[in-house]
């Protein structure tokens, strides 16, 4: 670079794995295409999910994930595991870029749709182990609130005596987002297990 000093540049983007867990992408695979278990669950988001609207009530209890909603599952893992602990310090630091999945990992992943108006999912052909169920949907909060709606004046035989507030009563709504993550874990093969993918 001049005046006897070098400068070598080098790629360690590469080499950088702060991850010592490995990612095994056959056992990854067998896990979720060679077993006999299945579970079924329901996805949804409860009334007293999303915005807090200045103690406004409610009224809907339940918020189904609408039909092909897409639900996604895959092995937890040793590797799954260090990853998230991993970019959870990364973020807390906010000095480097999060470090990404390895680039096999989506070999994991195995996909459900949901099937009605229910937020009714199924899977197949999984093998005895922890799963990480996900979901992410959109959703209509209802609620009811009550407004002025005017005022009620008195007189008497010597002018004005007072007044009193009239309240009236409407229903509304906004739409929120739910994204859910839940482990659900399968003991033996054969094993047929329920679940509510909620967000509370």
């Amino acid at each position: 670079m001049g005046k006897g000093m070098w400068e070598i540049t080098v790629n360690e983007e590469l080499d950088y794995q702060p991850i010592k867990s490995k990612f095994n992408k056959e056992q990854v695979v067998q896990q979720i295409s060679k077993g006999n278990s299945v579970i079924i669950g329901t996805a949804y988001a409860r009334a007293n999910s999303g915005k807090k609207l200045g103690g406004l009530v409610n009224t809907a209890k339940k918020q189904y994930a609408p039909k092909g909603t897409e639900i996604t599952l895959f092995p937890s893992s040793d590797y799954y595991e260090e990853w998230v602990e991993v970019n959870k310090k990364i973020r807390k630091q906010k000095k480097m870029p999060e470090v990404p999945l390895h680039s096999d990992f989506g070999y994991s992943v195995k996909k459900a749709k949901v099937y009605d108006d229910e937020g009714h999912f199924e899977f197949l052909d999984l093998m005895p182990g922890t799963y990480v169920v996900m979901a992410s949907f959109d959703f209509s909060n209802s609620y009811n609130y009550s407004y002025v709606s005017g005022y009620t004046n008195y007189y008497n035989y010597w002018g004005y005596a007072g007044s009193t507030t009239n309240y009236g009563t409407a229903r509304s709504s906004y739409i929120d987002k739910a994204n859910i993550e839940k482990s659900v874990t399968i003991s033996k093969d054969g094993e047929k297990i329920e679940t509510n993918l909620k967000e509370m």
